[in-house]
């Protein structure tokens, strides 16, 4: 005999309460509350979550809906429904005629038709939500909204557990009530890669606390008639900084397909910033960790010179001229990280003409772990509020060390707060960090000298170079931040 559907929903129920007490994974947790409710209600559902800026919804779990329409895109927190905005269920009895849905035409593509979102609240405050796809004319009873208010309440359970266990060793950890961390939105996701170079890039931005997707979105490139015959998913989408990521290991002779499909795409989604890391700039980056192909090489002198200690001299002087005039009677705190900076910054401070403060910061490198973190090793001793900042750096490329860097002097509270630089290394940028002074716009290529190392070495060159790299077998770091 068919069970009624109030005992359909008390078995739900227990069994996700059973679970948030279990010692099972974040994930696993989140996985039971939404297969519970997608089953109890015969229809597809999924959990969405906040981002730590509170404008983007991101995908974490999901149960009896097609990966093309979890690939329709990241949902904006002001343009979906409006669950998380009010704090309040919300019902859409028909897809096809409310303009709430962000993706109208996937959903009704898909077969859904109507929609209830109930928002998963934490400490008050709307954290995300779980959202009901039925493939029927439906209105919902209080009944139906009264049981997925529940399993939403479990799930706040789950992640508030989750909070109060593992976000005390966070590097920066998210508020109290108003976000998920960083680390709670990657424990709550169930991501296959595709490939191991995804899983370690993902790795990174999880050291550096930088929130990411996982394929969220395909892009239909091409039709015949309504059908689309062609589609691309870019491998990453970076809600913080609006930024779509391609991963690419593949030898550059045969990356041309893809950039042809990253060209189509630009052209039809003009609004979409999208970057394509290469294979080389992907050994590059796992080489500034110590890790990958490029880690295991060594250096054999130096190939040539980029510019000479007169070229340094002569642009450093330039930068401190410059430094002096903007900061004339405001007493600006230079500050350096790591060891890199040490002969730029000496010679930088002995050139510049006004009164100033020196301070320095240390911070922790990747080490590839499942549980790495970023963390300042050494933070400043100058109390910074109300004054204005420099950040002195030696070479700047991916802008991502940079980035997490100035994000957390932004929250210590300076007048202003500006980038000087040595060296540029834009073509490897990821993080379009603000550089206010540039010295040179060094070539992708690996530096060393005036301060920059290889495995410690040639940080005493008086010139910067190009060093000769040949394989090795024997295992070393090669660290230039960026």
């Amino acid at each position: 005999m068919a069970l009624s559907k109030e005992r359909v929903y008390y078995k739900a129920v227990r069994r996700a309460v059973a679970s948030v007490g279990s010692e099972a994974s974040l994930q696993e947790k989140l996985s039971i509350i939404i297969r519970g409710t997608a089953r109890s209600m015969k229809a597809g559902t999924s959990m969405v979550l906040l981002d730590a800026n509170r404008k983007k919804l991101i995908h974490s779990s999901s149960w009896g809906l097609p990966q093309y329409y979890l690939r329709k895109g990241v949902l904006d927190a002001d343009r979906s429904l409006s669950e998380v905005v009010t704090g309040q269920p919300v019902v859409i009895a028909d897809v096809a005629k409310d303009s709430r849905i962000q993706y109208r035409e996937i959903a009704a593509q898909t077969g859904i038709v109507s929609i209830l979102g109930v928002p998963v609240v934490l400490d008050g405050i709307a954290i995300g939500s779980i959202r009901v796809y039925a493939r029927e004319l439906s209105e919902f009873s209080n009944q139906d909204i009264s049981f997925v208010t529940t399993m939403a309440g479990l799930a706040a359970v789950a992640l508030n557990s989750h909070r109060l266990r593992q976000e005390k060793g966070e590097a920066e950890p998210g508020k109290a009530g108003t976000v998920v961390s960083t680390a709670a939105l990657r424990q709550a996701r169930s991501v296959t890669f595709a490939h191991p170079s995804e899983e370690e890039f993902a790795r990174i931005l999880d050291f550096y606390n930088m929130e990411w997707v996982y394929e969220p979105r395909s892009f239909p490139l091409r039709w015949q008639g309504e059908r689309v015959t062609e589609m691309f998913t870019p491998d990453f989408y970076l809600p913080g900084l609006d930024l779509y990521v391609e991963l690419t290991t593949l030898k550059q002779s045969l990356v041309t397909e893809k950039n042809r499909k990253l060209r189509h795409l630009r052209e039809l989604y003009p609004e979409v910033k999208i970057s394509l890391l290469y294979k080389d700039d992907y050994d590059r980056l796992l080489a500034k960790y110590g890790c990958g192909p490029l880690a295991q090489t060594r250096a054999r002198g130096i190939s040539r010179v980029l510019y000479s200690a007169t070229d340094i001299d002569s642009r450093v002087r330039a930068l401190a001229e410059q430094i002096s005039k903007d900061y004339a009677h405001r007493r600006p705190i230079l500050v350096g990280v790591q060891r890199g900076f040490l002969c730029f910054m000496a010679d930088l401070i002995r050139q510049i003409a006004i009164p100033l403060d020196l301070d320095f910061m240390a911070i922790s490198y990747y080490s590839g772990g499942d549980n790495s973190v970023v963390k300042i090793t050494k933070d400043m001793d100058l109390n910074v509020v109300g004054r204005h900042v420099i950040m002195v750096e030696d070479i700047v490329d991916t802008g991502i060390t940079l980035n997490y860097i100035l994000n957390h002097l932004r929250a210590r509270g300076p007048a202003s707060l500006a980038v000087c630089t040595l060296l540029d290394r834009r073509v490897r940028r990821i993080v379009d960090v603000p550089l206010d002074y540039v010295g040179f716009e060094v070539p992708d290529e690996f530096v060393v000298g005036y301060g920059l190392d290889y495995r410690e070495e040639y940080r005493n060159l008086p010139f910067i170079g190009v060093p000769s790299i040949e394989k090795s077998a024997t295992k070393g770091s090669s660290k230039q931040k960026g």
